[in-house]
């Protein structure tokens, strides 16, 4: 008996039927698997590690003017380990920020977050998620990423006066490759999974000692006379690991860097106002969408509040006019932004100018010293909540 021949009808609806099939493989085995991920995340959620720094590394940052042991938790925080959600009837509070909030130069219990942890007057608990050289660019991230493994009720945020800013200008944003974003959206736990462990962190001294010869190399004739106009003194800490390089590099390449916001107001602050308004909204939606409050604190710059840390900023290099002392366009970029976006900021600048009398700032080096520390944390615990002692 014979076969019967396929007609020419039946050929294209077959060829149809195989394409549909190969378009639902495509197209649902990836689905498929990315709920698995997202599933396994869901069910076999690992603790945080390596959250800004390597779990557990212990690192001494001596300079100059301090000498201090920087203790590393298993969650990769300058901080003790913390839960993933707040102590019944405890407000936990996150603070983002850059070297001011990492407490640079102090002991980790005078860093600001957590000399606010010890003089609220109500049950509180403050994560420091500070991070040294890190900018607004950065606090996004570092956002969505303490959001998501501690559940805070508040995030503050610590934005640099004038040098949070002037980073922002200064900065091409950084593009992450479009196939990057797209692995650690459908494949989070995998991507989690599959990140490299970090290596352990290097004594800052010693990555010190190496950043200066390399960047005396970079310099120009006229920046290396410059350089030789510093003081003995500062060029020996400077060569010896023991003083910040890139805050002398910068000096050198860029010594009006404290004066631009001023000298050029009207095309500097547009552009200030239009990258952290973007900023800004972007951290209060992070946080909305978590049920988190952003509250921003303006962190004064020592140029920009005390003639003796400025006078600290021209000893390595910098050209710091007395009129810093008395400018306002820094902080009130921020609160401008702030107002209009209805979002709570604390300003303790003025503050720190009454105080100015050079003992809240380490001299060559330019971060707070623990007195300017818990200066910051009381004015903070007092915006927050009822005065403090």
């Amino acid at each position: 008996m014979n076969e019967p021949v396929p007609t020419t009808e039946s050929r294209p609806r077959r060829s149809g039927r195989r394409g549909l099939f190969v378009m639902i493989c495509l197209v649902g085995i990836p689905l498929a698997l990315s709920g698995l991920d997202h599933l396994a995340g869901w069910i076999l959620s690992a603790p945080p590690r390596h959250l800004l720094f390597p779990s557990g590394s212990q690192v001494r940052h001596e300079s100059e003017e301090f000498d201090v042991q920087v203790k590393i938790s298993g969650q990769g925080l300058r901080d003790r380990e913390f839960p993933a959600t707040a102590s019944e009837g405890k407000t936990r509070i996150v603070a983002i920020g850059d070297s001011f909030t990492f407490g640079w130069g102090v002991q980790g219990e005078q860093s600001w977050p957590k000399v606010l942890e010890s003089l609220s007057n109500n049950p509180t608990e403050v994560i420091n998620f500070g991070f040294p050289g890190a900018s607004p660019r950065d606090y996004s991230n570092m956002i969505t990423s303490a959001l998501d493994h501690f559940s805070p009720d508040i995030v503050l945020v610590g934005t640099l006066q004038g040098d949070d800013l002037i980073q922002l200008v200064e900065q091409e944003p950084v593009e992450v490759e479009w196939s990057a974003r797209a692995r650690k959206t459908i494949f989070p736990t995998l991507s989690g999974w599959l990140r490299p462990v970090p290596t352990t962190m290097e004594s800052y001294r010693s990555i010190f000692r190496k950043s200066q010869a390399y960047l005396r190399s970079t310099l120009t004739p006229e920046q290396r006379q410059r350089y030789q106009q510093l003081s003995p003194g500062v060029r020996a800490a400077f060569e010896a690991g023991r003083l910040n390089p890139s805050l002398v590099h910068t000096a050198m390449t860029n010594p009006g860097r404290f004066v631009e916001p001023v000298e050029e107001a009207d095309t500097w602050q547009g552009e200030a106002e239009s990258l952290f308004r973007q900023s800004v909204r972007d951290w209060a939606a992070r946080c909305r969408k978590s049920g988190a409050e952003l509250v921003l604190v303006i962190i004064p710059d020592g140029p920009y509040v005390s003639e003796a840390a400025a006078r600290g900023m021209r000893a390595v290099g910098y050209d710091v006019p007395a009129s810093l002392l008395t400018t306002t366009v820094c902080q009130n970029v921020v609160t401008g932004i702030c107002e209009e976006l209805e979002i709570r900021v604390i300003n303790p600048v003025a503050e720190f100018r009454k105080a100015a009398d050079g003992g809240d700032y380490f001299e060559l080096d330019g971060h707070f010293t623990p007195r300017g520390q818990k200066r910051l944390a009381v004015a903070v615990a007092r915006e927050l909540g009822p005065p403090v002692d």
